[in-house]
């Protein structure tokens, strides 16, 4: 209790600008994810490849997940700046590639280089905030961190819109350009790390079965399952290939002495807590970005404009609740949130299935704005604390898990679903969301298309429900009561094999970090 009482030391210059600079990759990294769904048709219209769409998202989808755990690691063992430098460049490099496309394929092999840099954007970029903030001002700051995405989903749709309409396509992968550099030398030349360098094992066979494990199964559940059925033996074989991989996975990183992924992280209450809730947590938000713009374009024949606002309310319900949990976590302690945020999670989540009945944008904007206010409580808490449950030898790889669990959680969440709509609607789903196959609809074509995606609708929010239902049973039941700057045994971990959080900031100044978890003076 002693920390609640102690005022928040001031934040210095330096951690300002590798702020701006954190900022400005979270924002690219955040527009390319907005930008590029406006701008596919006119894409598709002048490279062709209708048929390979879907990749342009899954490629980039494949390659930013599962190379995740493996930057994270490598931040650990070398440092964060230069995981990150080269996450940047990789992902700036294939943003200008993805510029010069000529076909599809070209485009879809230069996305999946954008997506192998942004496995290293986001999670180090949340590590290095954990390293340069104590506790308290970490929570502060997330609020700002999470309205950087916030702005991001509200903007980038009508910026890829306008962008698309008026210089071409291509600069909405080349804007990326300038940000990425001016990010690239603020950290560089902002950041300065000090740790004691050790001989390290980077895991590769680890990394290269949870590869394969990650691949398999996100492949099954967004493509398998619909070009060769969710009851065929291909499908079969993939799960029980991803399975398989997982297992092995799992004995090989028991074995060596530096795994992949620690998997002593997940005997810590707090961690194991977290990561459970927010794959659970990540099934409704990433739910809600896709299944909602249907609803609002197919059943109630609104715009794509119409439909990116509804979703964008979500996007500004997180950082208003990142910023309340910022500034009273240290008061509070994290299990109310968490738990306050679940059960928002779970109200919103159950106001969307009400969406297809009342027929109103204003509730579906209420509903997801609703869910994000939830995320900003329970996802930001988390992330928070799990930080502060580590030491700094650990806290890269404890991020990543965090980020890695949710678009797991989110994108096997949102295969699925797929499927399941997919089988209520058919082949009318394209004709009754594109304005101008609506068009050619006859009223009874229509009527009976919209009628078959409401009722496959339907049955995505209830199931997006019991995911909701589900992560605030394990709040209630598995989050520990922990607080801010709390040494790790305090709350049932085992410190002495997972380690006590270690402060980063001292006096006001900001702070390198060492190896072994020690503090300097940066």
């Amino acid at each position: 209790m002693a920390a609640a009482s102690t005022p928040v030391p001031p934040i210095t210059r330096e951690q300002k600008l590798i702020t701006v600079g954190l900022m400005a990759a979270l924002a690219v990294a955040a527009l390319d994810s907005t930008v590029v769904g406006t701008a596919m048709p006119t894409i598709i219209g002048q490279l062709g490849g209708l048929s390979e769409y879907a990749w342009v998202f899954s490629a980039y989808l494949l390659a930013s997940t599962t190379t995740v755990p493996l930057y994270a690691k490598l931040a650990d063992i070398h440092g964060r700046k230069p995981v990150f430098l080269f996450g940047l460049t990789l992902f700036v490099v294939g943003s200008a590639l993805c510029g010069l496309a000529s076909s599809m394929w070209m485009l879809i092999a230069f996305r999946t280089v954008q997506g192998l840099g942004a496995g290293a954007v986001q999670p180090i970029s949340f590590t290095i905030a954990g390293d340069i903030f104590e506790p308290r001002q970490r929570a502060r700051m997330q609020g700002f961190f999470s309205a950087t995405w916030g702005v991001a989903a509200i903007i980038g749709p009508a910026l890829g819109g306008l962008i698309t309409s008026t210089i071409g396509w291509p600069w909405v992968f080349e804007l990326n350009i300038p940000v990425g550099i001016l990010a690239g030398a603020i950290i560089g030349l902002g950041l300065h790390e000090r740790f004691e360098r050790r001989p390290h094992h980077v895991d590769w066979s680890g990394a290269a079965l949870l590869s394969g494990s990650v691949v398999l199964l996100l492949f099954a559940v967004s493509e398998g399952g619909q070009l060769f059925g969710w009851a065929s033996l291909p499908f079969a074989a993939m799960i029980g290939g991803a399975a398989l991989l997982f297992w092995a996975f799992v004995r090989h990183a028991r074995a060596v002495e530096e795994p992949l992924v620690d998997l002593d992280l997940l005997q810590v209450p707090l961690i194991r807590a977290g990561l459970g809730i927010g794959t659970l947590a990540g099934i409704v938000m990433f739910g809600l970005t896709t299944f909602v713009p249907p609803l609002v374009q197919g059943v109630q024949g609104g715009t794509a404009v119409e439909a990116g606002a509804v979703v964008a309310a979500m996007s500004i319900g997180w950082p208003l609740g990142s910023i309340v949990a910022g500034r009273t976590l240290h008061r509070v302690g994290a299990r109310p949130f968490v738990i306050a945020g679940s059960a928002l999670i779970l109200a919103g989540a159950l106001a969307t299935t009400q969406t297809t009945r009342l027929d109103s944008l204003a509730f579906a904007t209420a509903a997801c704005a609703v869910v994000g206010l939830g995320m900003g409580f329970s996802a930001t808490v988390l992330l928070i604390m799990i930080q502060g449950a580590v030491p700094w030898q650990r806290r890269a790889t404890a991020t990543g898990l965090v980020q890695f669990s949710r678009t797991i959680g989110g994108s096997v969440g949102v295969g699925v679903m797929g499927g399941i709509l997919a089988a209520f609607v058919g082949t009318a789903s394209s004709a009754i969301l594109d304005p101008i196959g609506r068009a050619q609809l006859t009223p009874d074509q229509l009527a009976a298309g919209r009628e078959a995606l409401e009722a496959g609708l339907q049955v995505v929010y209830w199931l997006m429900a019991a995911a909701a239902a589900a992560a605030l049973v394990m709040a209630i039941r598995s989050m520990p009561a922990a607080r801010l700057g709390e040494p790790a045994a305090r709350v049932g971990e085992a410190a002495e094999r997972v380690g006590a959080p270690e402060p980063v900031v001292r006096g006001g100044e900001a702070a390198a970090v060492r190896g072994d978890g020690a503090t300097e003076p940066g």
